[in-house]
């Protein structure tokens, strides 16, 4: 069609940052950098994990959309990127937060990425499970 604009977007990974770097950015309202700064903390292992995963904890409530459902994500990435967490209060968090709907599924992506990453036997075991009991749907 003619006038149709069509745009290609490219995913690119943020620069790393730090926790300080993202609470800098809520700080000046700047959504845009705070979400950029959260991955660039989550996947480059700057720093602390512990420190990361208590802004992540406390950004599960922010008032932002957004930074909720990004901090359910990066607990996920801080579990792949250190192989640690506090995982007993990691996953309570996130398993309240899949209640609310915009969190729901970074959320629900998280537990099974803390499931993968710190316990990758147990993971193994239930996908080769549910591979077996799963209804055969496909034709």
């Amino acid at each position: 069609m003619e006038g149709m604009d069509h745009r290609h977007h490219t995913f690119h990974n943020p620069p790393s940052a730090t926790p300080s770097d993202v609470r800098a950015a809520l700080d000046r309202d700047d959504i845009v950098a705070a979400l950029n700064a959260m991955v660039g903390c989550a996947l480059y292992g700057d720093g602390d994990w512990k420190e990361s995963q208590e802004l992540y904890l406390t950004l599960l409530d922010h008032n932002d959309h957004q930074v909720q459902a990004l901090s359910a994500t990066c607990l996920g990435h801080l579990a792949r990127v250190y192989g640690r967490l506090d995982e007993r209060r990691v996953v309570a968090a996130l398993r309240r937060a899949r209640a609310r709907p915009h969190v729901s599924g970074t959320a629900g992506n998280a537990l099974e990425d803390i499931e993968t990453f710190l316990h990758p036997r147990r993971a193994r075991w239930r996908g080769r499970l549910w591979r077996l009991v799963r209804p055969r749907t496909w034709f």
